[in-house]
Formats: C-alpha cells, sequence, structure tokens
C-alpha cells in the first residue's frame, strides 16, 4: 500500500508514527477524561460526517431517511430532536442541488391555490384565537405537515421514485405497527389509552393516539394492495404482502377505534368494487371479510355494535353522546363565526358556551368549520374534489395499467381516511394532509407512460 499527498509517495510508516498514533493517543485520552457528553457529541459527529457529504451528493437519503421517521416516529428513542436535524439537512442539500441545476416541481395549480389559499385563512385566523399560543403552536404542526407534503413532491418526480416513496412510508408505518410488541416505548411516552367500561388498554402503536393509528392502518393497506397487484415476483412478495396486510387490520383492532372499523368497512367495499376484474385482489378482499368476521374479538364487535344502537334508539353510551355535543357545538360555532371561526385549536376554549365537558370534536370536517370558518371549509371541499378528479382521470388511463392500479389504490385510500375523518379529529394532521395531496403527487410522477408498462412512450397526462 502506497500513500500519496501532490504526486509525492507517504512514507507509510513515518505516517501512522506521525498522524495515526497521535491521533490515537489523543482519542483515548478524550474517552478517558472529557465529560461523556462531549465524547458522546464527538463521536456522533464522527459517525454523521460520511452521511452529511454522501447527502450533500444524493439528497434523495436524507430525505428518505426523513420520510421513514415522520411515519415510523422512530426517532422517539433519540436523546435530541433527531427530525429537526434531518430535515435541515434535506433542506441544504435540496438547496445546493437547486443552485446546481436541479429543477423546482411545480404543478396542478388549482389545487396549489386552494392550499395557499387555506393556509392563508388558518394564519388570519390567529387575530380572533382567545388563546393566542395556543392557535399559534397548532398553525405550526399545520405548516410542518404541509413542509413535509411539499418536500415529498419534489423528490417523487416518476413513477420509480414514487414508488419508492411508497415503499419508504409502507415500511415506516409497519414499524411504527410492530416494533412495540418486541421494544418497549420510552418512558415518557408510556402512557396508555383504556377502555375502563371494558377493562381494555388500546393499541397505539408509536402514532400514542390510537384513533390516529388506525387512520395509518387506512393510509397503509391500500398501497400494499397496490403492491400485491403489481408485483409478483419474487414468488413470495404477494403472500408477505397479505400478510402485512392481515397484521395491519390486526392491530387497528387491537386500537378498538370505531372511526377506524368504518373506514375499513368501506376500504373493502371500494376493492371489492374497483378490482372486480382483478381474481386475486377481489378474493383476497373476500377472505379479508371472512377473516374479519371470524377473527375479531367479540369485544372490539361489542363497542362497534354501540354505534347502530346509538343511531337506533339512542342507547345510553357516554362517548357517543358527548362527541354528538361537540358536533352540535362545531356546527353552531362555524355558524356563529363564518369569516375565520374561533382560531385553530381553540375549539375547547369557545365550545363551553354550549357542552359542559371538554372534549374535542370528533369530526374534521366539523373541526375546520368551527376553528377557520365557512371559506376554509369550502376550500378544504375544494380540495377533495380535486383530489377525486385527479384520481377519475389515473383511473381511465387504460393504456397504462400501472397508472390505473395506483389510481385505483388511492381512490381506496382517499374514501377509507375521509370517511374515518368524520369519526377522528385529524384535520390538521400529517397523515390527513399526505393523503389528500397524494393524487397529484402520483399524477405528476405519472405524467408520461411507460413504454414497459403501457407499450407505448411518450404519452403524456396530466401537467408539467
Amino acid at each position: 500500500m502506497k500513500l500519496a499527498l501532490f504526486g509525492e509517495a507517504v512514507n507509510l510508516k513515518r505516517f501512522v508514527l506521525v498522524v495515526v498514533a497521535p491521533a490515537a493517543c489523543l482519542a483515548a485520552a478524550a474517552i478517558a477524561f472529557a465529560p461523556p457528553s462531549v465524547v458522546s457529541v464527538a463521536l456522533m459527529l464522527l459517525l454523521g460526517l460520511p452521511l452529511v457529504f454522501l447527502s450533500i451528493d444524493r439528497p434523495e437519503i436524507p430525505f428518505y431517511f426523513l420520510m421513514f421517521i415522520l411515519f415510523s416516529n422512530l426517532d422517539v428513542y433519540a436523546p435530541f430532536r433527531l427530525y429537526r436535524i434531518v430535515m435541515l439537512l434535506v433542506f441544504a442539500s435540496l438547496a445546493l442541488a437547486f443552485a446546481n441545476g436541479r429543477r423546482i416541481v411545480t404543478h396542478h395549480p388549482i389545487l396549489l391555490t386552494l392550499l395557499v389559499a387555506l393556509l392563508i385563512i388558518a394564519f388570519q385566523s390567529l387575530s380572533v384565537a382567545r388563546e393566542y399560543q395556543v392557535a399559534a403552536r397548532a398553525l405550526g404542526k399545520f405548516f410542518k405537515a404541509l413542509v413535509a407534503v411539499v418536500l415529498a413532491s419534489q423528490f417523487v418526480r416518476d413513477r420509480s421514485e414514487f414508488k419508492r416513496l411508497l415503499l419508504v412510508i409502507a415500511a415506516g408505518i409497519l414499524l411504527s405497527d410492530f416494533l412495540p410488541f418486541i421494544v418497549q416505548p420510552p418512558a415518557r411516552l408510556g402512557s396508555l389509552s383504556m377502555l375502563w367500561d371494558m377493562g381494555v388498554v388500546r393499541y397505539e402503536g408509536f402514532v400514542f393516539e390510537p384513533n390516529t393509528f388506525a387512520v395509518f392502518q387506512l393510509f397503509l393497506i391500500p398501497i400494499l394492495i397496490f403492491f400485491i397487484g403489481r408485483y409478483r415476483k419474487p414468488p413470495a412478495a404477494r403472500p408477505l404482502l397479505m400478510l402485512f396486510i392481515l397484521g395491519s387490520i390486526s392491530v387497528l383492532t387491537l386500537s378498538f377505534s370505531r372511526g377506524g372499523f368504518v373506514g375499513l368497512v368501506f376500504l373493502i367495499l371500494t376493492l371489492i368494487v374497483v378490482e372486480r376484474r382483478n381474481k386475486v385482489l377481489l378474493l383476497f378482499g373476500c377472505a379479508l371479510i371472512a377473516i374479519g368476521i371470524i377473527a375479531t374479538p367479540a369485544l372490539y364487535w361489542e363497542r362497534v355494535a354501540s354505534l347502530f344502537d346509538f343511531v337506533g334508539n339512542g342507547a345510553d353510551d357516554f362517548a357517543l353522546t358527548t362527541r354528538v355535543g361537540t358536533m352540535r357545538a362545531a356546527l353552531r360555532l362555524g355558524l356563529a363565526n363564518p369569516l375565520l371561526g374561533v382560531g385553530m385549536d381553540n375549539f375547547l376554549n369557545n365550545a363551553s358556551y354550549y357542552i359542559p365537558f371538554r372534549l374535542t370534536v370528533h369530526n374534521s370536517y366539523l373541526l375546520v368549520f368551527a376553528e377557520l370558518g365557512s371559506a376554509a371549509f369550502a376550500l378544504l371541499g375544494g380540495i377533495i374534489v380535486c383530489g377525486f378528479m385527479i384520481i377519475r382521470r389515473m383511473m381511465a388511463r387504460r393504456g397504462d395499467p400501472e397508472k390505473a392500479a395506483i389510481g385505483r389504490a388511492l381512490l381506496m385510500q382517499q374514501v377509507a381516511v375521509l370517511i374515518g375523518a368524520f369519526f377522528i379529529p385529524l384535520a390538521f394532521d400529517m397523515i390527513f394532509w399526505f393523503m389528500l395531496l397524494m393524487p397529484a403527487i402520483a399524477e405528476y410522477a405519472y405524467r408520461s407512460g411507460d413504454p414497459v408498462a403501457s407499450g407505448a412512450s411518450g404519452v403524456q397526462s396530466g401537467r408539467e
């Protein structure tokens, strides 16, 4: 082995004696005498430098890592704000890539206009919020969710990148689903949701909220169904994906979320309707119904049956009674404050005029109506309609089977999550906005035909 510096050979023995040995001695001294915190920071910097240099050249690497963190919530084990560090790294590497000539992805001007208008109204609602700091924190959370979606749109420029993003998202959610069975969550996040009248602990994964955790499963299952329909190799791929779907439904059941159950029912019904020509998926959908009926615990059926009992004869279910009360209060607040609502996350502070208990409204659409007003509610409706129009165009592309397949999967996802949102307050959550804007990202990625998939090249669809 010969080292060279400016064309001259370096004496290896002298290099070890003058450079390597002193560096090793300094490192040993630091480990022995420096405070543990300093040593930990130094080691993290040393290990992180190669990743930083690689990320400067390949911004996709920190981006996929960021998506994995967002959907797995694995950074709960980190002793520092790992999410923020990775986010800064993504922004820095992406900015450098733009400076070097990378194109900024822009598409769907109508959808973008609706989204910007909604964000402006959300910002203006701070002016009417009784609890300004509470509203500002909620706005910051909403803005972070939109930033994550916008970042995703910049890294999805073709169908291969889109499928890679779906794969990372699916891996993150699956890790959040099953890792808590193996590794205990941190003590500071170890609080559990209980159904006290049934003596049941609700499973939350790493989402730490059972109803939102159920929505993550509604978001995940159509992605896995898409992969089942498109990939036949290796032979173990389909059985493994089907096993993951069954596992996802199982943990959804363990969450004891009634909204999640209703969303799942509509998801399976949509699957049977849109995939009726695909025998594998049609039989799998019917099998899911049969397995669900047989394997679902009796306690869960009892909880779901309370929905029908309440609708039928007004059964005395405190949870449902309070939810109906909050919905009425949200409707009154929206009608009384039609311009800007009562301010983000200010529902509880204003609903005390109408209800005697402190509980947020478990309906995403009424939550937007009450906290942001009628204009924001209309804008949200416009965004939903735009999503369905995009999906319709994608499903109509018979010359591109893969594009039509992802359109059907996104239809299942939209129906399931939007139905679940009638029972769960997730109007400003990341998973809700990823679902709403995923059709726009997909159509841009599939804007041109794939010669392998469709048998024709250069078929343009969507917008540049």
